[in-house]
Protein backbone atom coordinates (compact mmCIF):
# COMPACT_ATOMS: atom_id res chain seq x y z
CA UNK A 1 0.00 0.00 0.00
CA UNK A 2 1.11 3.50 -0.72
CA UNK A 3 0.27 6.77 0.95
CA UNK A 4 -1.99 9.23 -0.85
CA UNK A 5 -0.41 12.49 -1.93
CA UNK A 6 -1.64 15.74 -0.45
CA UNK A 7 -3.81 16.62 -3.47
CA UNK A 8 -5.18 13.08 -3.74
CA UNK A 9 -6.09 12.96 -0.06
CA UNK A 10 -7.72 16.40 -0.27
CA UNK A 11 -10.01 15.56 -3.19
CA UNK A 12 -10.79 12.18 -1.60
CA UNK A 13 -11.89 13.79 1.66
CA UNK A 14 -13.97 16.41 -0.17
CA UNK A 15 -15.86 13.84 -2.24
CA UNK A 16 -16.31 11.41 0.66
CA UNK A 17 -17.63 14.13 2.97
CA UNK A 18 -20.05 15.23 0.25
CA UNK A 19 -21.49 11.72 0.02
CA UNK A 20 -21.79 11.43 3.79
CA UNK A 21 -23.31 14.89 4.28
CA UNK A 22 -26.19 14.03 1.94
CA UNK A 23 -26.53 10.44 3.11
CA UNK A 24 -29.33 11.12 5.61
CA UNK A 25 -31.48 12.98 3.10
CA UNK A 26 -30.81 10.41 0.38
CA UNK A 27 -31.77 7.53 2.66
CA UNK A 28 -35.00 9.35 3.55
CA UNK A 29 -35.76 9.67 -0.16
CA UNK A 30 -34.98 5.98 -0.65
CA UNK A 31 -37.32 5.01 2.20
CA UNK A 32 -40.16 7.06 0.72
CA UNK A 33 -39.47 5.53 -2.70
CA UNK A 34 -39.71 2.01 -1.26
CA UNK A 35 -42.66 2.91 1.06
CA UNK A 36 -40.68 2.07 4.22
CA UNK A 37 -40.86 5.41 6.05
CA UNK A 38 -42.64 5.44 9.43
CA UNK A 39 -44.92 8.28 10.49
CA UNK A 40 -43.55 10.55 13.20
CA UNK A 41 -46.97 11.88 14.24
CA UNK A 42 -50.04 9.67 13.95
CA UNK A 43 -52.76 11.68 15.69
CA UNK A 44 -55.26 11.16 18.49
CA UNK A 45 -57.85 9.46 16.26
CA UNK A 46 -55.76 6.29 15.89
CA UNK A 47 -56.18 3.88 18.83
CA UNK A 48 -52.97 2.61 20.46
CA UNK A 49 -53.44 -0.99 19.30
CA UNK A 50 -53.50 0.17 15.64
CA UNK A 51 -50.44 2.43 15.73
CA UNK A 52 -48.26 -0.36 14.32
CA UNK A 53 -50.72 -1.12 11.54
CA UNK A 54 -48.81 -1.05 8.23
CA UNK A 55 -50.37 1.26 5.64
CA UNK A 56 -48.34 2.39 2.66
CA UNK A 57 -48.83 4.50 -0.45
CA UNK A 58 -46.59 4.18 -3.50
CA UNK A 59 -46.98 7.72 -4.81
CA UNK A 60 -43.28 8.53 -4.34
CA UNK A 61 -42.26 5.54 -6.46
CA UNK A 62 -44.93 6.50 -9.00
CA UNK A 63 -43.52 10.01 -9.25
CA UNK A 64 -40.21 8.47 -10.41
CA UNK A 65 -41.17 5.43 -12.48
CA UNK A 66 -43.91 7.04 -14.62
CA UNK A 67 -41.80 9.86 -16.19
CA UNK A 68 -38.73 7.59 -16.29
CA UNK A 69 -40.66 5.19 -18.53
CA UNK A 70 -41.27 8.08 -20.97
CA UNK A 71 -37.53 8.75 -21.49
CA UNK A 72 -36.83 6.26 -24.25
CA UNK A 73 -33.42 6.51 -25.89
CA UNK A 74 -33.30 5.77 -29.63
CA UNK A 75 -29.66 5.52 -30.61
CA UNK A 76 -27.06 8.06 -31.71
CA UNK A 77 -25.96 9.77 -34.90
CA UNK A 78 -22.61 11.35 -35.80
CA UNK A 79 -21.61 13.27 -38.91
CA UNK A 80 -18.11 11.78 -39.22
CA UNK A 81 -17.74 9.61 -36.13
CA UNK A 82 -19.61 6.62 -37.46
CA UNK A 83 -16.60 4.32 -37.56
CA UNK A 84 -16.02 4.81 -33.85
CA UNK A 85 -19.69 4.09 -33.11
CA UNK A 86 -19.65 0.97 -35.27
CA UNK A 87 -16.64 -0.35 -33.42
CA UNK A 88 -18.19 0.21 -30.01
CA UNK A 89 -21.49 -1.40 -31.00
CA UNK A 90 -19.63 -4.70 -31.35
CA UNK A 91 -18.40 -4.47 -27.76
CA UNK A 92 -21.68 -3.52 -26.08
CA UNK A 93 -24.86 -5.52 -25.93
CA UNK A 94 -27.72 -3.25 -27.01
CA UNK A 95 -30.09 -4.54 -24.32
CA UNK A 96 -27.44 -4.27 -21.60
CA UNK A 97 -26.56 -0.70 -22.61
CA UNK A 98 -30.21 0.35 -22.58
CA UNK A 99 -30.72 -1.28 -19.18
CA UNK A 100 -27.75 0.61 -17.69
CA UNK A 101 -29.07 3.85 -19.18
CA UNK A 102 -32.51 3.28 -17.67
CA UNK A 103 -30.93 2.62 -14.25
CA UNK A 104 -29.02 5.91 -14.45
CA UNK A 105 -32.05 7.94 -15.58
CA UNK A 106 -34.38 6.53 -12.94
CA UNK A 107 -31.78 6.98 -10.18
CA UNK A 108 -31.25 10.59 -11.30
CA UNK A 109 -34.99 11.22 -10.99
CA UNK A 110 -35.02 9.63 -7.54
CA UNK A 111 -32.01 11.43 -6.02
CA UNK A 112 -31.42 14.31 -8.43
CA UNK A 113 -28.25 12.80 -9.91
CA UNK A 114 -26.57 9.48 -10.67
CA UNK A 115 -23.08 8.50 -11.80
CA UNK A 116 -21.97 6.11 -14.57
CA UNK A 117 -18.37 4.85 -14.63
CA UNK A 118 -16.72 3.17 -17.63
CA UNK A 119 -13.64 1.01 -17.12
CA UNK A 120 -11.83 -1.64 -19.17
CA UNK A 121 -12.72 -5.21 -18.35
CA UNK A 122 -9.96 -7.30 -16.80
CA UNK A 123 -10.87 -10.22 -19.01
CA UNK A 124 -12.20 -10.24 -22.56
CA UNK A 125 -13.01 -7.35 -24.88
CA UNK A 126 -16.08 -6.18 -23.01
CA UNK A 127 -16.30 -2.95 -21.02
CA UNK A 128 -17.49 -2.45 -17.48
CA UNK A 129 -20.33 0.07 -17.13
CA UNK A 130 -21.11 0.72 -13.46
CA UNK A 131 -24.11 2.80 -12.39
CA UNK A 132 -24.05 4.33 -8.90
CA UNK A 133 -26.63 6.41 -7.07
CA UNK A 134 -25.97 9.57 -5.06
CA UNK A 135 -25.70 7.36 -1.95
CA UNK A 136 -22.63 5.65 -3.39
CA UNK A 137 -20.76 8.18 -5.53
CA UNK A 138 -19.89 11.82 -6.11
CA UNK A 139 -17.89 13.88 -8.59
CA UNK A 140 -16.17 17.18 -9.21
CA UNK A 141 -17.49 18.93 -12.33
CA UNK A 142 -15.82 21.87 -14.05
CA UNK A 143 -18.47 24.62 -13.93
CA UNK A 144 -17.26 26.13 -17.22
CA UNK A 145 -16.93 23.02 -19.38
CA UNK A 146 -19.26 20.62 -17.58
CA UNK A 147 -16.60 17.89 -17.69
CA UNK A 148 -15.95 15.58 -14.74
CA UNK A 149 -12.44 16.19 -13.39
CA UNK A 150 -12.55 13.78 -10.41
CA UNK A 151 -14.99 11.17 -9.12
CA UNK A 152 -15.45 8.82 -6.19
CA UNK A 153 -17.16 5.43 -6.21
CA UNK A 154 -17.96 3.72 -2.92
CA UNK A 155 -17.64 -0.07 -2.78
CA UNK A 156 -18.25 -0.32 0.97
CA UNK A 157 -17.53 1.73 4.09
CA UNK A 158 -13.83 0.81 4.00
CA UNK A 159 -13.12 0.78 0.25
CA UNK A 160 -13.48 3.42 -2.46
CA UNK A 161 -12.35 3.97 -6.04
CA UNK A 162 -10.93 7.45 -6.64
CA UNK A 163 -10.93 8.48 -10.32
CA UNK A 164 -8.39 11.12 -11.28
CA UNK A 165 -7.08 12.22 -14.71
CA UNK A 166 -5.04 9.35 -16.07
CA UNK A 167 -5.48 6.95 -13.16
CA UNK A 168 -7.85 5.24 -10.74
CA UNK A 169 -6.84 4.54 -7.14
CA UNK A 170 -8.31 1.79 -4.96
CA UNK A 171 -8.45 3.53 -1.58
CA UNK A 172 -8.87 1.40 1.57
CA UNK A 173 -9.03 2.09 5.28
CA UNK A 174 -5.75 0.89 6.79
CA UNK A 175 -6.05 1.11 10.58
CA UNK A 176 -7.73 4.49 10.50
CA UNK A 177 -5.74 6.03 7.64
CA UNK A 178 -6.65 5.99 3.96
CA UNK A 179 -4.11 4.41 1.62
CA UNK A 180 -4.04 3.32 -2.03
CA UNK A 181 -3.93 -0.45 -2.36
CA UNK A 182 -3.81 -0.44 -6.18
CA UNK A 183 -3.51 1.95 -9.12
CA UNK A 184 -5.03 1.53 -12.59
CA UNK A 185 -4.16 3.53 -15.70
CA UNK A 186 -7.00 5.44 -17.41
CA UNK A 187 -6.78 6.81 -20.99
CA UNK A 188 -7.93 10.33 -20.11
CA UNK A 189 -4.86 12.20 -18.91
CA UNK A 190 -4.52 14.45 -21.98
CA UNK A 191 -7.78 16.31 -21.38
CA UNK A 192 -7.84 16.19 -17.56
CA UNK A 193 -11.11 14.26 -17.45
CA UNK A 194 -12.19 10.91 -16.03
CA UNK A 195 -14.53 8.22 -17.43
CA UNK A 196 -17.49 9.28 -15.31
CA UNK A 197 -20.79 10.70 -16.58
CA UNK A 198 -23.22 12.55 -14.32
CA UNK A 199 -26.92 12.15 -15.13
CA UNK A 200 -28.99 14.92 -13.56
CA UNK A 201 -32.69 15.74 -13.36
CA UNK A 202 -33.78 19.39 -13.58
CA UNK A 203 -30.42 21.01 -12.79
CA UNK A 204 -30.18 24.78 -12.51
CA UNK A 205 -27.67 27.39 -11.41
CA UNK A 206 -28.49 26.86 -7.74
CA UNK A 207 -28.68 23.05 -8.00
CA UNK A 208 -26.09 21.92 -10.59
CA UNK A 209 -26.50 18.29 -9.48
CA UNK A 210 -30.24 18.35 -10.07
CA UNK A 211 -33.29 17.92 -7.86
CA UNK A 212 -35.12 14.83 -6.72
CA UNK A 213 -38.62 14.06 -7.95
CA UNK A 214 -39.47 13.03 -4.38
CA UNK A 215 -39.74 16.61 -3.14
CA UNK A 216 -40.49 17.79 0.39
CA UNK A 217 -44.13 18.68 -0.49
CA UNK A 218 -44.62 15.20 -1.94
CA UNK A 219 -43.25 13.59 1.22
CA UNK A 220 -45.57 15.71 3.38
CA UNK A 221 -48.60 14.89 1.25
CA UNK A 222 -47.72 11.20 1.43
CA UNK A 223 -47.70 11.38 5.25
CA UNK A 224 -51.11 13.09 5.26
CA UNK A 225 -52.50 10.45 2.90
CA UNK A 226 -51.20 7.61 5.10
CA UNK A 227 -52.84 9.16 8.17
CA UNK A 228 -56.09 9.47 6.21
CA UNK A 229 -55.94 5.79 5.30
CA UNK A 230 -55.27 4.89 8.93
CA UNK A 231 -58.35 6.85 10.03
CA UNK A 232 -60.35 5.13 7.34
CA UNK A 233 -59.06 1.75 8.49
CA UNK A 234 -59.93 2.61 12.10
CA UNK A 235 -63.46 3.53 11.07
CA UNK A 236 -63.80 0.30 9.13
CA UNK A 237 -62.48 -1.67 12.13
CA UNK A 238 -65.21 -0.27 14.37
CA UNK A 239 -68.21 -0.52 12.07
CA UNK A 240 -67.26 -4.03 10.89
CA UNK A 241 -68.15 -5.34 14.40
CA UNK A 242 -71.86 -5.36 15.47
CA UNK A 243 -72.58 -2.04 17.13
CA UNK A 244 -75.67 -2.41 19.32
CA UNK A 245 -76.97 -0.84 22.51
CA UNK A 246 -79.19 -2.54 25.10
CA UNK A 247 -81.43 -0.01 26.84
CA UNK A 248 -83.05 -0.84 30.16
CA UNK A 249 -80.74 -3.80 30.84
CA UNK A 250 -79.90 -5.14 34.26
CA UNK A 251 -76.82 -6.92 35.58
CA UNK A 252 -78.79 -10.14 35.75
CA UNK A 253 -79.00 -10.20 31.97
CA UNK A 254 -75.21 -10.77 31.77
CA UNK A 255 -74.85 -13.54 34.38
CA UNK A 256 -75.65 -17.20 33.97
CA UNK A 257 -77.57 -19.42 36.36
CA UNK A 258 -74.49 -19.93 38.52
CA UNK A 259 -73.84 -16.21 38.85
CA UNK A 260 -70.90 -16.22 36.45
CA UNK A 261 -70.48 -13.26 34.11
CA UNK A 262 -71.38 -13.94 30.47
CA UNK A 263 -68.89 -12.84 27.82
CA UNK A 264 -70.24 -9.85 25.82
CA UNK A 265 -69.05 -11.51 22.60
CA UNK A 266 -70.90 -14.75 23.48
CA UNK A 267 -74.03 -12.82 24.29
CA UNK A 268 -73.76 -10.77 21.11
CA UNK A 269 -73.30 -13.80 18.85
CA UNK A 270 -76.17 -15.77 20.41
CA UNK A 271 -78.76 -17.08 17.99
CA UNK A 272 -81.79 -15.67 19.86
CA UNK A 273 -81.93 -12.87 22.34
CA UNK A 274 -84.54 -13.44 25.00
CA UNK A 275 -84.35 -11.22 28.09
CA UNK A 276 -86.84 -11.13 30.93
CA UNK A 277 -88.54 -7.90 31.92
CA UNK A 278 -86.99 -5.98 34.79
CA UNK A 279 -88.99 -4.44 37.64
CA UNK A 280 -88.29 -0.70 37.83
CA UNK A 281 -88.65 0.38 41.45
CA UNK A 282 -88.85 4.06 40.52
CA UNK A 283 -91.79 3.54 38.18
CA UNK A 284 -93.21 0.58 40.07
CA UNK A 285 -93.69 -1.59 37.00
CA UNK A 286 -91.96 -4.05 34.74
CA UNK A 287 -89.76 -2.55 32.04
CA UNK A 288 -88.80 -4.49 28.93
CA UNK A 289 -85.18 -4.05 27.72
CA UNK A 290 -84.83 -2.57 24.22
CA UNK A 291 -82.10 -3.57 21.73
CA UNK A 292 -80.98 -0.68 19.47
CA UNK A 293 -78.83 -1.02 16.32
CA UNK A 294 -76.29 1.82 16.01
CA UNK A 295 -75.70 3.25 12.54
CA UNK A 296 -72.20 2.79 11.09
CA UNK A 297 -69.87 5.71 10.45
CA UNK A 298 -69.61 7.03 6.89
CA UNK A 299 -66.44 6.39 4.85
CA UNK A 300 -67.17 9.29 2.51
CA UNK A 301 -65.24 12.01 4.41
CA UNK A 302 -62.07 9.93 4.36
CA UNK A 303 -62.44 9.09 0.67
CA UNK A 304 -63.05 12.70 -0.25
CA UNK A 305 -60.05 13.84 1.76
CA UNK A 306 -57.85 11.23 0.08
CA UNK A 307 -59.04 12.42 -3.31
CA UNK A 308 -58.19 16.03 -2.41
CA UNK A 309 -54.69 14.97 -1.34
CA UNK A 310 -54.27 13.05 -4.61
CA UNK A 311 -55.17 16.19 -6.56
CA UNK A 312 -52.39 18.09 -4.78
CA UNK A 313 -49.95 15.22 -5.44
CA UNK A 314 -50.91 15.31 -9.13
CA UNK A 315 -50.22 19.05 -9.21
CA UNK A 316 -46.86 18.61 -7.46
CA UNK A 317 -45.61 15.74 -9.63
CA UNK A 318 -47.45 16.40 -12.95
CA UNK A 319 -48.61 12.76 -12.77
CA UNK A 320 -52.19 12.44 -14.13
CA UNK A 321 -54.75 11.99 -11.38
CA UNK A 322 -55.95 8.72 -12.86
CA UNK A 323 -52.47 7.21 -12.29
CA UNK A 324 -52.73 7.67 -8.49
CA UNK A 325 -55.43 5.08 -7.93
CA UNK A 326 -58.13 7.21 -6.28
CA UNK A 327 -60.37 8.03 -9.25
CA UNK A 328 -63.12 5.57 -10.09
CA UNK A 329 -64.90 7.48 -12.84
CA UNK A 330 -65.76 6.05 -16.23
CA UNK A 331 -62.80 5.50 -18.59
CA UNK A 332 -61.76 8.66 -20.41
CA UNK A 333 -61.55 9.04 -24.16
CA UNK A 334 -58.21 8.91 -25.96
CA UNK A 335 -58.23 12.70 -26.38
CA UNK A 336 -58.92 13.21 -22.67
CA UNK A 337 -56.06 10.88 -21.73
CA UNK A 338 -53.64 12.77 -23.98
CA UNK A 339 -54.82 16.08 -22.51
CA UNK A 340 -54.27 14.82 -18.95
CA UNK A 341 -50.73 13.72 -19.84
CA UNK A 342 -49.76 16.94 -21.63
CA UNK A 343 -48.18 18.56 -18.55
CA UNK A 344 -46.09 15.47 -17.75
CA UNK A 345 -45.04 15.02 -21.39
CA UNK A 346 -43.97 18.67 -21.62
CA UNK A 347 -41.97 18.29 -18.42
CA UNK A 348 -40.16 15.21 -19.78
CA UNK A 349 -39.50 16.88 -23.14
CA UNK A 350 -37.91 19.87 -21.40
CA UNK A 351 -35.32 17.55 -19.82
CA UNK A 352 -34.44 15.52 -22.93
CA UNK A 353 -31.63 17.91 -24.04
CA UNK A 354 -30.02 17.60 -20.61
CA UNK A 355 -30.32 13.80 -20.61
CA UNK A 356 -29.16 13.69 -24.23
CA UNK A 357 -25.99 15.58 -23.29
CA UNK A 358 -25.26 13.00 -20.60
CA UNK A 359 -25.94 10.11 -22.99
CA UNK A 360 -23.56 11.60 -25.58
CA UNK A 361 -20.87 12.12 -22.94
CA UNK A 362 -21.28 8.51 -21.81
CA UNK A 363 -20.87 7.33 -25.39
CA UNK A 364 -17.67 9.35 -25.80
CA UNK A 365 -16.30 7.81 -22.60
CA UNK A 366 -17.13 4.34 -23.90
CA UNK A 367 -15.35 5.06 -27.19
CA UNK A 368 -12.27 6.38 -25.38
CA UNK A 369 -12.03 3.32 -23.13
CA UNK A 370 -12.75 0.93 -26.00
CA UNK A 371 -9.97 2.39 -28.17
CA UNK A 372 -7.51 2.66 -25.28
CA UNK A 373 -7.21 6.42 -25.36
CA UNK A 374 -8.86 9.72 -26.07
CA UNK A 375 -7.19 11.18 -29.16
CA UNK A 376 -7.77 14.51 -30.82
CA UNK A 377 -9.28 12.69 -33.78
CA UNK A 378 -11.87 11.11 -31.52
CA UNK A 379 -12.70 14.40 -29.86
CA UNK A 380 -13.14 16.11 -33.23
CA UNK A 381 -15.13 13.26 -34.79
CA UNK A 382 -17.40 12.58 -31.83
CA UNK A 383 -18.14 16.24 -31.24
CA UNK A 384 -21.07 15.87 -33.62
CA UNK A 385 -22.65 12.95 -31.75
CA UNK A 386 -26.33 13.51 -31.04
CA UNK A 387 -28.51 11.36 -28.82
CA UNK A 388 -32.02 10.66 -30.03
CA UNK A 389 -35.21 9.84 -28.13
CA UNK A 390 -38.55 8.44 -29.00
CA UNK A 391 -41.68 10.53 -28.51
CA UNK A 392 -42.40 10.72 -24.74
CA UNK A 393 -46.10 11.00 -25.49
CA UNK A 394 -48.45 8.20 -26.49
CA UNK A 395 -49.36 8.83 -30.16
CA UNK A 396 -51.37 6.11 -31.83
CA UNK A 397 -50.03 4.02 -34.71
CA UNK A 398 -52.57 5.61 -37.04
CA UNK A 399 -51.47 9.13 -36.06
CA UNK A 400 -47.81 8.28 -36.68
CA UNK A 401 -48.55 6.73 -40.07
CA UNK A 402 -50.62 9.76 -41.07
CA UNK A 403 -47.84 12.16 -40.04
CA UNK A 404 -45.25 10.17 -42.02
CA UNK A 405 -47.48 10.14 -45.10
CA UNK A 406 -47.97 13.91 -44.91
CA UNK A 407 -44.21 14.39 -44.59
CA UNK A 408 -43.54 12.34 -47.71
CA UNK A 409 -46.22 14.28 -49.57
CA UNK A 410 -44.81 17.66 -48.54
CA UNK A 411 -41.16 16.62 -49.06
CA UNK A 412 -41.05 13.91 -51.75
CA UNK A 413 -37.25 14.20 -52.00
CA UNK A 414 -36.73 14.38 -48.23
CA UNK A 415 -34.57 12.08 -46.15
CA UNK A 416 -36.35 8.70 -45.85
CA UNK A 417 -34.80 8.23 -42.40
CA UNK A 418 -36.71 11.27 -41.14
CA UNK A 419 -39.94 9.89 -42.56
CA UNK A 420 -39.37 6.58 -40.80
CA UNK A 421 -38.60 8.38 -37.54
CA UNK A 422 -41.90 10.24 -37.81
CA UNK A 423 -43.62 6.91 -38.47
CA UNK A 424 -42.35 5.68 -35.11
CA UNK A 425 -39.73 3.14 -36.21
CA UNK A 426 -36.82 2.58 -33.86
CA UNK A 427 -33.24 3.34 -34.90
CA UNK A 428 -32.53 -0.39 -35.21
CA UNK A 429 -35.57 -0.90 -37.47
CA UNK A 430 -34.55 2.09 -39.62
CA UNK A 431 -31.01 0.72 -40.06
CA UNK A 432 -32.37 -2.68 -41.06
CA UNK A 433 -34.78 -1.11 -43.53
CA UNK A 434 -32.09 1.04 -45.18
CA UNK A 435 -29.64 -1.89 -45.29
CA UNK A 436 -32.26 -4.00 -47.05
CA UNK A 437 -32.92 -1.20 -49.55
CA UNK A 438 -29.21 -0.96 -50.34
CA UNK A 439 -29.00 -4.71 -50.73
CA UNK A 440 -31.90 -4.77 -53.19
CA UNK A 441 -30.43 -1.86 -55.17
CA UNK A 442 -26.99 -3.50 -55.39
CA UNK A 443 -28.49 -6.85 -56.39
CA UNK A 444 -30.46 -5.19 -59.19
CA UNK A 445 -27.33 -3.45 -60.48
CA UNK A 446 -25.33 -6.70 -60.51
CA UNK A 447 -28.11 -8.54 -62.38
CA UNK A 448 -28.18 -5.81 -65.00
CA UNK A 449 -24.39 -5.97 -65.47
CA UNK A 450 -24.46 -9.75 -65.80
CA UNK A 451 -27.10 -9.40 -68.51
CA UNK A 452 -24.67 -7.18 -70.45
CA UNK A 453 -26.45 -3.88 -69.98
CA UNK A 454 -26.39 -0.94 -67.62
CA UNK A 455 -29.00 -0.75 -64.86
CA UNK A 456 -32.34 0.47 -66.09
CA UNK A 457 -32.21 3.43 -63.75
CA UNK A 458 -28.98 4.61 -65.38
CA UNK A 459 -29.89 4.23 -69.07
CA UNK A 460 -30.64 7.46 -70.90
CA UNK A 461 -32.88 6.62 -73.84
CA UNK A 462 -32.01 9.91 -75.48
CA UNK A 463 -28.26 9.42 -74.89
CA UNK A 464 -25.32 11.73 -75.51
CA UNK A 465 -23.34 14.30 -73.62
CA UNK A 466 -22.32 14.72 -70.03
CA UNK A 467 -25.58 13.29 -68.66
CA UNK A 468 -24.92 9.91 -70.22
CA UNK A 469 -21.33 9.90 -68.98
CA UNK A 470 -22.48 10.79 -65.47
CA UNK A 471 -24.98 7.95 -65.47
CA UNK A 472 -22.33 5.51 -66.61
CA UNK A 473 -20.06 6.55 -63.76
CA UNK A 474 -22.98 6.23 -61.32
CA UNK A 475 -23.56 2.70 -62.56
CA UNK A 476 -19.82 1.99 -62.26
CA UNK A 477 -19.87 3.09 -58.62
CA UNK A 478 -22.86 0.90 -57.85
CA UNK A 479 -21.17 -2.11 -59.43
CA UNK A 480 -17.87 -1.60 -57.57
CA UNK A 481 -19.65 -1.21 -54.22
CA UNK A 482 -21.55 -4.41 -55.00
CA UNK A 483 -18.24 -6.29 -55.24
CA UNK A 484 -17.56 -6.32 -59.03
CA UNK A 485 -13.92 -5.79 -59.97
CA UNK A 486 -13.37 -2.26 -61.33
CA UNK A 487 -12.01 -3.30 -64.76
CA UNK A 488 -14.90 -5.72 -65.39
CA UNK A 489 -17.49 -3.20 -64.22
CA UNK A 490 -16.02 -0.47 -66.46
CA UNK A 491 -16.22 -2.74 -69.49
CA UNK A 492 -19.82 -3.66 -68.75
CA UNK A 493 -21.05 -0.05 -68.52
CA UNK A 494 -19.16 1.09 -71.61
CA UNK A 495 -16.17 2.75 -69.96
CA UNK A 496 -13.40 0.41 -71.11
CA UNK A 497 -9.84 1.64 -70.86
CA UNK A 498 -10.22 3.58 -67.62
CA UNK A 499 -7.09 3.80 -65.47
CA UNK A 500 -7.86 3.25 -61.80
CA UNK A 501 -5.74 4.75 -59.04
CA UNK A 502 -4.66 2.65 -56.08
CA UNK A 503 -7.27 2.18 -53.37
CA UNK A 504 -10.81 0.98 -53.13
CA UNK A 505 -13.85 1.45 -50.88
CA UNK A 506 -13.07 0.34 -47.34
CA UNK A 507 -16.07 -1.99 -47.34
CA UNK A 508 -14.54 -4.27 -50.03
CA UNK A 509 -12.21 -7.18 -49.41
CA UNK A 510 -10.49 -9.32 -52.02
CA UNK A 511 -9.67 -13.01 -51.85
CA UNK A 512 -7.05 -13.90 -49.29
CA UNK A 513 -7.69 -10.79 -47.17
Amino acid sequence: MQKLSGDELKIFEVLKSRVQSHLGGNRLIRDYHSSKTRLNEIGFSIPPHMRDFETSIGWAEKAVSVPAARVRGDGFTAVDGGRFLDGVSNLLGEDDFRAKESYAIESAMQYGCSFVFVTPARRGPQLNIIVRSAEEASAEVDPRTGLVTAALEMVNADKYFLYLPGKCLAVVNDKGSWRASAEFVLPFDEYDTVPCTVFTWRPDLNNPFGRSRITRPLRGLTDVAVRTLLRQETTAEYFSAPQRALLGADEMHFTDGNGNRVSPLAAMTGGVWGLPDVFDEDEGKLVRPELVQLSQASMTPHSEMLRSIACMVSSETTIPLGYLGVVHDNPSSAEAILASESDMVAMVESQLPNIGRARSDLLRNIVAVAYGGQTREQVASLGSVRAHFRDPGTPTVAARADAALKFRTAFPDGDPRVAMEIAGLTAHQIDRNLAYARKVSASSAVDSLIAGRAPVSTVDSVGGGADELKKKFDALGVAIRAGVKPEVAAAKVGLSGLAFVDGRPITLKYEGE
